[in-house]
């Protein structure tokens, strides 16, 4: 089955696949890059997102129409039920940050669901590390991991590593990194890559991929960095 993966900016990807409607995940506004200003909409008859209180994931109304809406969150506290191509969305709850403060944003989940053979593992906007036990419900539902990167109100590159070792993922996508004119203070993709030095890189020099990309080294994950759509990437 033909399955396109988009990285439309920071924690926001499209997906779309042979005779299936399209998703759009954790679409993103804020005063830098606020892509329905300029007119710019994402067709997508599915949107989910890691929840509904943070402008950074949940603007919806980057979608055209009137799509409908997963709140991750809800699936993850047993207020919601959803299936995305006949398959349970698969949440866990989680947090920006493990202590609320002013600064904070409430409560979010990280979600996968299946596209085609494969498992897409979206990370929300998890703060911190979890712990194998949190994880657990990820276990062979994490083909691709879609991973923040950017280490500012994340995990760090170090926090991570456990987190990628116990899933297994075969490709990591990063996301919500610094990529100016989005940048929040968030490190940049190359410190990343240079922490994952022992991974094979691919860069496709364009926003979408097919699914499923090559895998380049066997027991590594292949980590594949595509270019924004929704922006122009400046220096």
């Amino acid at each position: 089955m033909n399955v396109q993966l988009e990285f439309v900016g920071h924690a926001c990807f499209r997906l779309w696949q042979d005779g299936r409607p399209t998703i759009v995940m954790d679409p993103y506004g804020h005063s830098t890059v606020k892509l329905e200003d300029d007119g710019r909409r994402l067709d997508a008859e599915t949107v989910i997102v890691s929840s509904l209180t943070d402008p950074a994931h949940d603007n919806v109304k980057l979608v055209l129409g009137e799509p409908r809406v997963i709140n991750a969150l809800d699936v993850a506290r047993g207020e919601a039920e959803a299936n995305i191509n006949g398959e349970p969305v698969v949440t866990v709850q989680a947090r920006e940050h493990p202590n609320h403060n002013e600064h904070s944003p409430n409560d979010n989940a990280l979600y996968a669901f299946k596209a085609g053979d494969l498992w897409i593992l979206h990370m929300g906007d998890l703060g911190y590390e979890l712990t194998p036990e949190q994880l657990a419900p990820f276990v062979g539902h994490c083909d691709m991991f879609l991973v923040l990167t950017g280490e500012m109100n994340t995990p760090t590159h170090e926090e991570l590593d456990p987190m990628i070792d116990f899933l297994e993922p075969r490709w990591i996508v990063p996301m919500h990194y610094n990529l100016p004119p989005l940048s929040f203070a968030m490190s940049r993709i190359e410190e990343f890559l240079d922490h994952r030095s022992g991974d094979p890189v691919v860069f496709p020099r364009h926003h979408t991929v097919t699914l499923p990309p090559p895998e380049l080294k066997p027991g590594r994950p292949t980590i594949i960095v595509p270019e924004p759509s929704g922006y122009t990437a400046t220096k």
